[in-house]
């Protein structure tokens, strides 16, 4: 993406709707939810116990697994900010195919 891409972003009605979750993971809590989504997200989608079960079985183990590693970390957060760590991780591994 074009610097000049990037200004559209930011000044697009777009951005006023992805700002929050933007605000989010930039702070290195969100960096960490980020990491954990990630790896997360990876293993539920090569776990053999999972392979014919729903989005939405897969999205539920994702979510508790996520919510159980921040806890060990000592860190928290809420469910939508979850789910949307969870998503953004989901399409990151579909661009990566």
């Amino acid at each position: 993406m074009s610097f000049k891409e990037k200004m559209k972003l930011v000044f697009s009605g777009v951005w006023s709707f992805i700002s929050p979750f933007v605000k989010i993971f930039v702070g290195s809590a969100g960096q960490i939810l980020a990491g954990v989504a990630l790896d997360v997200v990876k293993q539920i989608a090569a776990d053999p116990s999972l392979v014919g079960s729903g989005n939405l079985d897969k999205r539920q183990a994702a979510f508790e697994k996520i919510k159980g590693e921040l806890a060990a970390r000592g860190l928290e957060a809420s469910t939508s900010v979850i789910n949307a760590a969870i998503e953004a991780a989901v399409q990151k591994l579909k661009e990566e195919e």
